[in-house]
């Protein structure tokens, strides 16, 4: 069911509902079925909500990942060039690569999280552009059933 069915069925909801003795501004209303629909609204928010968090968690994992996988490259070439300090050149050349095998992580680490910050701006811009236009029906259904709801004032 979309967010709009559960909103319309809110509405019936509401159209059905008996207004309050001595106050037929007010209405009674069903609560258990009123939070049974918003859990659905809930449960049917747009699926673009649900992506920026798997991002954002995909984004730590992976700036993890990344970090991990160049320390552990770093103590690997460590480990290695220990083992041939005998040989000068050699030892220089694995340090050269390590530190070139760090930027290249590094850059790419970078980049992933430069790549991964656009899509969840992106996709966070897109489901506030989602809901402020349900925020703007919701505000224009409230200002209907408030002029509709409104007792009427005796003239002066």
């Amino acid at each position: 069911m979309s967010i709009y069915d559960l909103l319309d069925e809110m509405d019936d909801l509401i159209d059905n509902s008996k207004a309050f003795p001595l106050a037929p501004h007010k209405i009674l209303i069903d609560g258990d079925r009123l939070k049974e629909l918003l859990c659905d609204v809930r449960n049917n928010m747009p699926k673009e909500m649900k992506q920026a968090q798997t991002i954002a968690y995909d984004e730590k994992r992976i700036i993890n990942e990344a970090e991990q996988k160049a320390e552990d490259i770093i103590r690997a070439a460590e480990e290695r060039a220990k083992g041939l300090v005998a040989e000068n050149a050699i030892v220089e050349e694995a340090k050269r690569r390590a530190h070139e095998i760090l930027q290249k992580t590094k850059t790419k680490c970078d980049q992933t999280k430069e790549a991964t910050a656009s899509y969840v701006l992106h996709s966070l811009i897109k489901t506030e552009d989602s809901l402020r236009e349900l925020l703007s029906e919701i505000e224009k259904e409230r200002e209907n059933w408030d002029d509709t709801a409104a007792p009427a004032r005796p003239e002066n």
